[in-house]
């Protein structure tokens, strides 16, 4: 499916994105955009200026209200106001690591920043199609099998299970009080790479920083296995699942893991390893540290169900990613002013392709 398969279905509709500061909600906002989508963000600014989000040509582009999720319940008349068509969740604490350390937010901000969300969804009449992205991580890890969609929730670090709250949440929603009304998508994907993610203590930001400053990079789990995949392949998935699926009303929640092309087991080292070694440009060479927090050491996951359902497979070996991943954060260092501008290259040369 192509530019203009999505264009002809998104343009003019009116969408709510929350979370669309971060790096997953900048690039889906902006291709959205991009698509002739009218997008209305909802999202604390972020505070590195780093983020696309920053960039003037983004804020001229993509209005955003700048709050906390918790506090959604404040804009009611406000989303009543903008009818949105699609809403698109991506809003949350995301980070494993910080979830040890501010516990309380972490939960507050996944799974009852999701209840105010749907509280607010029960008066949105023009609501038809809501997505709430979760992760990879919110199924119970149960040796070295594929995770498919019906594989057992219960995450057990404090950011596993509140998204796996998040994600029981949105299906009593949708079965209590959306079953005829409204569509709930829940897509869980991971482990997410692409230019323009500067989260702290996540591998890829942390591989460019390092080598920007010439400094040795530092491997908290070089062991772990995960499902690598580019930015632009899930953002993909996402508007497939929407455009495919959002034509008319499901009775129940619709489940879909987004996933790699692959399912070659990919571990951190093998990753940094396949990133130095396909590039002159990174000079620094890896090294292992031990972390003081639980983290899961293996995670596959089955794509299966939304290639036969939907007809949906990443277009990118991780080689491409990492290549795509790779001249994103050149051009960064390169020629920062230039950066929103290659951001929207490469987002149409993908949905070209």
């Amino acid at each position: 499916m192509n530019w203009k398969s999505y264009q002809k279905y998104f343009k003019g509709k009116k969408i709510l994105i929350t979370g669309n500061s971060g790096f997953v909600g900048s690039y889906v906002s902006l291709t959205l955009s991009l698509l002739g989508s009218k997008i209305l963000g909802y999202s604390l600014k972020k505070k590195d200026n780093k983020y696309l989000s920053n960039f003037p040509e983004y804020r001229r582009r993509i209005k955003t209200i700048n709050d906390d999720i918790k506090n959604i319940e404040s804009y009611r008349s406000t989303l009543i106001r903008f009818k949105p068509e699609i809403l698109i969740h991506l809003a949350s604490q995301p980070l494993v690591s910080q979830s040890y350390i501010q516990t309380k937010n972490s939960y507050e901000t996944n799974v009852m920043g999701t209840v105010k969300l749907f509280e607010v969804a029960k008066n949105l009449s023009s609501l038809k199609n809501i997505v709430i992205f979760t992760s990879d991580k919110v199924y119970k890890n149960l040796d070295n099998n594929n995770l498919n969609e019906n594989s057992p929730l219960g995450g057990e670090d404090p950011y596993s299970a509140s998204k796996s709250a998040q994600d029981l949440i949105s299906n009593s929603y949708k079965l209590s009080f959306f079953k005829k009304k409204k569509n709930v998508f829940l897509i869980r994907a991971g482990n997410i790479i692409g230019g323009g993610d500067w989260e702290k203590t996540r591998l890829i930001p942390d591989l460019f920083l390092s080598n920007f400053k010439k400094k040795n990079i530092y491997l908290r789990n070089p062991n772990a296995t995960r499902p690598w995949q580019h930015i632009l392949d899930v953002v993909e998935g996402i508007l497939k699942v929407i455009l495919v699926k959002g034509k008319k009303v499901s009775e129940k929640s619709l489940i879909y893991n987004i996933g790699p092309k692959s399912n070659k087991d990919i571990k951190v080292k093998l990753l940094i390893k396949k990133f130095i070694d396909n590039s002159n440009l990174i000079k620094i060479k890896f090294r292992f540290k031990n972390i003081h927090f639980k983290e899961k050491k293996f995670l596959r996951l089955s794509s299966k169900f939304i290639k036969k359902d939907i007809n949906w497979q990443s277009k990118l070996r991780i080689e491409d990613a990492i290549q795509l991943t790779t001249k994103w954060y050149y051009e960064f260092f390169k020629n920062r002013k230039n950066i929103f501008n290659f951001t929207t290259y490469q987002i149409k040369v993908f949905f070209n392709k």
